[in-house]
């Protein structure tokens, strides 16, 4: 049987305060995730004293359009989401390519030099 979980993750960057946060998606494919997530099926706070400060919401989604409708209702701003898949077959998370805002609509795109 076919396991997937797409978790979101919101970082900031904590020496400039004017930049966006960072967003990321990524598609575990018959894999679990290896570090528990507060919450399933929303994006939450994450545990100060369980991760790195950097990472400020989380959550596991069952589908994209789940997980980002999450990143657009806490982040209406958002114009990129970084992408990732990760099987059961690789020993990191594979970069695929970014998803950016045009009129509304996730799109891939190539990222910002």
């Amino acid at each position: 049987m076919a396991y997937l979980t797409f978790r979101v993750e919101v970082t900031r960057d904590e020496t400039r305060a004017a930049v966006p946060p960072r967003i990321e998606i990524t598609a575990y494919i018959d894999r679990i995730p290896e570090t528990d997530v507060p919450e399933r099926g929303r994006l939450s706070r994450a545990y100060t004293d369980v991760w790195n400060s950097r990472l400020r919401y989380a959550g596991d989604f069952e589908s994209l359009a789940e997980a980002l409708a999450a990143i657009e209702a806490a982040y209406p701003e958002a114009d990129a989401i970084r992408c990732y898949e990760y099987t059961v077959d690789d020993e990191y998370p594979v970069e695929k390519v970014m998803l950016g805002r045009i009129d509304g609509r996730w799109v891939p795109r190539q990222p910002r030099s």
